[in-house]
């Protein structure tokens, strides 16, 4: 009887879990987001050690198989980010991409030398590490093309348990029915994503397309000759040497990106686009903690959005065309990515503390924006953490 509620217990909350992986997959538009949350999901789903997505790119006029998401909990994995493989029998990947079935494999270390499954063990070798057991699944579109591969290695006797040469045979058990029933699942689902991802991304150039068509008509009105080509041409200069680390920073000064979103601003006012602004305080925060909260910053935006620094520990992001639920969602993204970072450089990060304030300004606003930012850090240090 106990064992039989454990069982129901169990399903339970493999069940929640996998809903909650579904939901917070579906509002999410960033590929590479959702390749991230795939990947935690079947680690946890599955007491896997390791996931890994392969996507299908092309190379030098050649179809590989790509590594663009994974997370090894024994080692770092990551390292192979990029890494491509040919799309032939050789791998597991390869060979669940060519034939278009999912293969899984309780005992790898019994496989005969001459099996053709035998390129998981150059990473092996690498890394110090021993694959035991796997489970990889192809990823296919709406229209059943194929987009990657998903593979799981690894399922775990204890979740804590770090993995290596002397002990996985010790902790690593067989994967399970169900197990396989839900990276399929998971593989069927996020092929889905990804489709609609790339149409959202193709969605995106046809509007960049249009802004530039209009662009170009202003460009036949003297006016509008005068305004947008300060700010298209200016601005975008600024844009460049901004990105261009040996001449200066990434993350502008307070005047400069002022300076430049104030242009920006202009420019949304006749494309009719939002600016949503975020102000971030930083508590306890030592100059080497500074220096990856620049680079995150930095990666987690995009080319044409502005971040600036107030002080040593305030900062300003202007998002273009993002609304405020957007950005507190890469508020939240910008903070998982320090912590991480800091936890791969062995920094103590306990007593770090973020406190944002957000503000969603429309083209039609009046609004004077050092105004709007004493506001916001106003804000900011009045909730102490608490996003308002």
């Amino acid at each position: 009887m106990l064992e039989a509620y454990e069982q129901i217990t169990k399903l339970k909350n493999t069940i929640e879990r996998f809903s909650s992986f579904i939901i917070n997959t579906s509002s999410e538009k960033d590929m590479n987001e959702i390749l991230l949350m795939t990947i935690d999901s079947c680690l946890e789903l599955t007491g896997s050690d390791g996931a890994t997505i392969y996507l299908k790119e092309t190379i030098d006029q050649e179809e590989k198989l790509v590594i663009r998401a994974t997370k090894n909990l024994s080692v770092n994995f990551e390292f192979y980010l990029g890494y491509s493989l040919p799309i032939s029998p050789i791998s597991l990947c390869g060979y669940a991409a060519v034939h278009q079935k999912p293969v899984v494999i309780n005992d790898t270390l019994n496989l005969p030398e001459n099996h053709e499954f035998r390129q998981f063990k150059f990473f092996d070798k690498s890394l110090h590490y021993v694959t035991i057991n796997t489970i990889t699944a192809p990823i296919f579109d709406f229209s059943n093309n194929l987009l990657g591969v998903l593979q799981v290695i690894n399922k775990k006797a204890k979740p804590n348990i770090k993995l290596d040469e002397t002990n996985a045979t010790l902790f690593t058990i067989s994967y399970t029915e169900t197990d396989v029933k839900l990276i399929l699942a998971i593989s069927s689902f996020v092929g889905t994503l990804l489709d609609r991802a790339k149409a959202y991304e193709k969605f995106e150039v046809s509007i960049t397309n249009t802004q530039k068509m209009l662009a170009n008509m202003f460009d036949s009105v003297k006016k509008s000759i005068s305004v947008l080509n300060d700010i298209l041409i200016s601005g975008q200069q600024k844009f460049i040497e901004s990105l261009q680390t040996k001449k200066k920073e990434k993350i502008l000064l307070l005047k400069e990106g002022i300076e430049l979103f104030k242009k920006q601003y202009q420019l949304s006012k006749i494309t009719e686009t939002i600016i949503s602004i975020a102000y971030l305080i930083t508590r306890n925060i030592d100059t080497k903690m500074i220096d990856i909260l620049h680079e995150v910053i930095s990666t987690e935006i995009r080319l044409y959005d502005i971040p600036l620094k107030i002080n040593e520990s305030e900062y300003v992001i202007f998002l273009h065309n993002v609304d405020i639920i957007k950005a507190r969602m890469i508020a939240k993204r910008i903070e998982r990515k320090v912590f991480e970072k800091l936890k791969i450089n062995e920094m103590l990060s306990t007593s770090l503390k973020f406190l944002w304030s957000f503000y969603e300004l429309k083209p039609d606003e009046e609004k004077n924006i050092e105004e709007v930012l004493s506001y916001l850090q106003k804000i900011a240090k009045e909730n102490e953490g608490e996003i308002t």
